[in-house]
């Protein structure tokens, strides 16, 4: 009986904690996706870059609750022809015992409307998602047949599709992320809860009249979440010493803020640094999080160096 009880508790930790790590990612997405690395939630945007783009990101939530949210990614977007994008998207989350892998492969396709360089992208992703309990974190009996059936679950396909369509500094854009659990609403409502459902942005680039090389770039964003609130987000982006560095901060309706800090350090390297506040969901229980993300620009247009005169 007590083994019996050991299993039951096991299974309502896991459940909870996978329910735990839903809600803080999706509450509480990653920055990057807003200016830095905008590919990592919307497929659209691989290739758009000439030349092979990678991107690796940490976000770890400073929490005092035991097992705080921690992210990893890392992704590579390739522009294959002016017209076709390659991308791969590769996403870690762990929260306590339970670890989510998640890994996609993109292709976008970008349509010029006229010659002013106007374009419509579409992107779709598709992988696996999987889900373990990590060993190295648990405190108890690894052999337990309860936590062996949870990791011989099957990895699930999944997916996401997104639009853009760009214009003279305007951007306008749309994602469908988590396709499979989007399609899955209907069999089993439990399962998507938490998830990200529906993403909407739209973000005008321009330049200061009278400020030599300083550029402002404000975005609205609309985020669907299943179980809350709809959320938006909105702020700016402002670059400046010829595009070398950046500022730019967000507040979200969740009662929460996003600011970041932004170098590139060569044409090839470029670093971010940012910090979200912790959500009114979470006040009390976290301080906020911390995102570090580093850039590398690989096979992309040479620079023409014009001769002195």
């Amino acid at each position: 009986m007590k083994a019996l009880n050991k299993k039951i508790g096991f299974l309502v930790l896991a459940s909870f904690m996978i329910y735990g790590t839903q809600a803080l990612a999706q509450l509480s997405p990653l920055g990057a996706m807003y200016y830095q690395n905008q590919y990592v939630n919307n497929p659209a945007y691989a290739g758009l870059d000439k030349g092979l783009r990678l991107d690796l990101g940490v976000k770890i939530q400073d929490s005092k609750l035991p097992g705080a949210p921690k992210t990893q990614f890392l992704t590579g977007a390739y522009a294959l022809t002016d017209r076709a994008g390659l991308g791969l998207n590769v996403n870690a989350e762990q929260i306590g015992l339970i670890k989510q892998i998640r890994t996609v492969a993109t292709y976008a396709y970008h349509l010029p409307l006229n010659a002013n360089d106007d374009k419509v992208s579409f992107g779709l992703s598709l992988g696996f998602t999987d889900q373990v309990v990590d060993f190295n974190s648990l405190n108890g009996n690894a052999n337990d047949a309860s936590i062996g059936n949870f990791n011989q679950r099957q990895t699930y396909m999944d997916g996401d599709f997104g639009a853009l369509y760009q214009r003279k500094g305007f951007s306008l854009e749309a994602a469908l992320p988590n396709i499979s659990n989007f399609f899955r609403d209907k069999e089993n409502v439990s399962t998507v809860a938490n998830l990200a459902r529906y993403y909407a942005a739209a973000s005008y680039q321009f330049s200061l009249p009278g400020a030599n090389g300083i550029t402002l770039e404000p975005k609205l964003a609309y985020r669907a979440v299943q179980g809350f609130k709809d959320i938006f987000d909105f702020g700016t982006n402002i670059k400046f010493v010829d595009q070398k560095l950046s500022l730019f901060g967000l507040y979200h309706s969740t009662q929460s803020a996003t600011v970041g800090l932004g170098a590139k350090v060569t044409d090839n390297l470029g670093l971010n640094f940012m910090y979200t506040s912790a959500t009114a969901v979470l006040a009390g229980e976290s301080s906020g999080s911390y995102e570090v993300n580093l850039r590398l620009n690989l096979f992309g247009p040479k620079k023409v160096i014009k001769p002195s005169n």
